[in-house]
Order: structure tokens, then C-alpha cells, then sequence
């Protein structure tokens, strides 16, 4: 546990050492300062404007949602392009003769910043929210959204070669989050269609509080994670 805890701090070192990646592990705050406070102020200008009740208001959820994944996302962006530059290096190669083993690398690698980012995005919440929160709900959410992050760290790490390649990977795990907004804007049966991203489960659970939503959304998580996974072991290996 301590040699997982040493290599937790210097993954935080290098981050903090790379002036983009503090500004990729930042950019959940000041986007939840725009959230908070430019979104409300446009939602006046519009609705005086054109003379409405609401525009953005009945989508206020939604910007607490991208807020909620946004942090997981840019944390475990910011680990995977450490860990890609560490594979680059070749220092990942020597892994099987260290007290930290493969299995500690990728906890104090994926795991922890995962695990951390729930708790971010649950702050996150607390002070930049627009809409309130049951206490479950949120916490079900910020877990979710902290598998979705595992998820994307999985898959820039397993599909790129080197640090610049999964720059370029981490524009198209995106998608990832293409379920979000869905549940707001489709409300036939072809909502189903995104019944494969993790995300759309996500929105679904956090509008409903259905256990059935949650309990969909861990599974395509898991499904999706444990595919990912037993790359990065591969590679690792």
C-alpha cells in the first residue's frame, strides 16, 4: 500500500510539472464557474430577448451533468497521457520486478485519480450547481461518471502509441460522452439507440434516481472496462 501511495505522488508530481495538464485537471473549475454564473446571465439576456419564460433553464440538469463528467474525464486524461509518457520512456517495461507490480501501477495510476475525481465532481457540485441534488442520487452519479473517466484513461492508454497519439485519441473519446444529452432532447424509442454508452444511463439515473438506470449504466461500464483492462495489462506485459 505505501509503494501504491509513493507512485500516487509522483504521478501527481508529473502532472504538476506539465503546465497542460494543470490546465486540463483545472478546466472542470472554470468551466463550473461558467456554469454558475455566465449560464444564468445568458439565460436572462435570452429570455428578454425573446420575450420567453426560459431557454436554457429546462436544460440547467444537463450543465450540472457535463460538470459532474468533466472532472473525471480531465483527471484520468491527465493520468493516461503520464502513463503513456512513462511507457514511452520504457519505464513501465520493468514493472514485474518492482514492490509496486503491475497491479499497484494501475491503481495508483487509473484507480486512485478515478476514485478522487468522484469525490471532485461531488464538490464540484456543491458549489457550482444549478439545479438541487438529492444526496443518493449524486453520489450514485459521481461514481458513474468516475467509471466513465476509467474508461476513457483505459482506452487512450490501450489504443496510443506515445503521448501525442492519445492527445489526438482523447479528442475522440469524447464521444463517450454523446449519451448525456439524449434523455433532454430524444424522447421517442430512438433514444435507445444510445443505450450503449454508459453515459446515456448516466442522465437517465440522474433525472429518475431509478436503481434500474444506475445499475445499467455500471453494467455497461463494466462491460466496456473490463475489455479495456485486459489491453493495458497486455501492453503492460
Amino acid at each position: 500500500m505505501r509503494a501504491i501511495f509513493i507512485s500516487f505522488t509522483m504521478l501527481l508530481r508529473q502532472i504538476r510539472n506539465d503546465g497542460m495538464l494543470v490546465a486540463v485537471s483545472l478546466a472542470s473549475v472554470l468551466a463550473g464557474f461558467f456554469f454558475r454564473f455566465a449560464v444564468p446571465a445568458l439565460e436572462r439576456i435570452l429570455c428578454s430577448s425573446l420575450v420567453v419564460d426560459a431557454v436554457l433553464e429546462p436544460y440547467y440538469r444537463l450543465f450540472d451533468l457535463l460538470l459532474i463528467l468533466l472532472a473525471p474525464y480531465m483527471l484520468c486524461f491527465a493520468a493516461a497521457m503520464v502513463m503513456l509518457d512513462e511507457h514511452e520512456q520504457g519505464l513501465t517495461r520493468y514493472l514485474s520486478v518492482t514492490p509496486l507490480q503491475t497491479r499497484g501501477y494501475l491503481i495508483s495510476r487509473l484507480g486512485l485519480p478515478a476514485g478522487f475525481s468522484a469525490l471532485a465532481s461531488m464538490l464540484l457540485i456543491g458549489f457550482f450547481r444549478l439545479t438541487p441534488w438529492n444526496g443518493f442520487i449524486l453520489a450514485g452519479t459521481s461514481m458513474l461518471s468516475s467509471l466513465c473517466g476509467f474508461s476513457v484513461s483505459l482506452f487512450l492508454f490501450s489504443c496510443s502509441r506515445n503521448k501525442v497519439e492519445g492527445m489526438a485519441m482523447g479528442k475522440l473519446s469524447g464521444l463517450l460522452m454523446i449519451g448525456l444529452p439524449v434523455p433532454f432532447f430524444l424522447h421517442s424509442s430512438w433514444q435507445y439507440l444510445f443505450s450503449l454508452f454508459p453515459s446515456y444511463w448516466l442522465a437517465r439515473y440522474a433525472l429518475q434516481g431509478s436503481v434500474a438506470w444506475f445499475l445499467t449504466s455500471l453494467a455497461t461500464s463494466s462491460a466496456g472496462m473490463f475489455i479495456l483492462y485486459r489491453r493495458v495489462v497486455r501492453k503492460l506485459v
